[in-house]
């Protein structure tokens, strides 16, 4: 079941001590509801092998799944003069559906932690950045940055939104985690800007938990890259079996789970959309896959 507490925002100065041994301090105020967004996009696996794992997420999950390709399948497009109305609508959504699985593998994430009874879960949280944590990141070499925390205070360099803001209940601690599907390199730019980032959410971390509401022994910012191939720096990188243990919870199995509806949905419909793309072209579908002979009768 999931942990419900108020979300920090909605109850300016209400702290939430996460103790060592992960409980809350008891706090008289009454909790309500912390509402995840689900979003909309898709989750992680590669290939066409993945089983759905039905208890691995919730339904709502595996209905967003599905929804995320018939949004792509509803969606407008503005043909490419290159490759014509049906090219370019096969290409239009089969671009979509992978844009769409990037916020799906969130969602799970979201879910599967939440599931789990040991996490709280913020999404897409709002951060300020101050002038006196870049100051402390550009003078410092990774290796130092690692036992570094500074207080939030100072002038906002900058405000950036988090993809997932997990509060463990358990060890008081807090993972703050930028996710990517990490089906490709990330251009060198990208890399940068995002690593840059999670240094400066890292040792800010305590202290902008501090600010939300939660008291934690210590904070991590971390890259969660679910293909392994988005070409970050290795000690901010956690992928493969490693994302599970992390949290100690099959994250994994629910990003699967989806996976596998959007596959299975995905797949259901390209056939239509080859039909149309091949129409486009003048192309028959005999024509393009022409039937194999009979085998001739004994």
């Amino acid at each position: 079941m999931p942990i419900v507490v108020s979300h920090p925002a909605a109850h300016r100065g209400v702290r939430h001590r996460i103790s060592a041994r992960g409980q809350p301090a008891p706090s008289p105020e009454h909790h309500t509801r912390i509402t995840v967004p689900l979003g909309s996009a898709a989750a992680a696996g590669c290939g066409f092998t993945h089983a759905v794992i039905p208890r691995a997420c919730g339904s709502e999950l595996l209905t967003a799944a599905e929804a995320a390709v018939d949004g792509a399948l509803r969606a407008t497009f503005v043909p490419d003069p290159l490759l014509g109305p049906g090219l370019s609508q096969l290409g239009s959504v089969l671009a979509s559906v992978v844009k769409r699985h990037g916020g799906l593998i969130e969602m799970a994430m979201t879910d599967a932690l939440e599931r789990s009874g040991r996490y709280i879960v913020l999404r897409g949280v709002a951060m300020p950045i101050t002038n006196p944590t870049q100051e402390l990141v550009r003078a410092s070499t990774v290796a130092q940055l690692g036992d570094m925390s500074i207080a939030l205070a100072g002038p906002v360099a900058q405000t950036v939104f988090l993809d997932l803001v997990v509060v463990d209940r358990h060890e008081s601690r807090a993972i703050i985690a930028e996710v990517k599907r990490g089906s490709g390199k990330n251009e060198a730019r990208k890399v940068h800007q995002v690593e840059w980032i999670l240094r400066c959410a890292q040792v800010q971390g305590r202290a902008f938990l501090a600010s939300l509401g939660f008291e934690v022994a210590s904070a991590r910012a971390v890259l969660i890259d679910v293909y392994g191939r988005a070409g970050y720096s290795d000690d901010l990188t956690i992928s493969g079996p490693a994302i599970d243990g992390l949290f100690a919870v099959p994250v994994t199995a629910a990003v699967e789970a989806v996976t596998a509806v959007l596959q299975r949905r995905l797949r259901g419909a390209v056939p239509d959309l080859l039909t149309v793309a091949l129409a486009s072209l003048g192309i028959g579908e005999d024509d393009a896959f022409p039937r194999r002979p009979e085998p001739p009768a004994l």
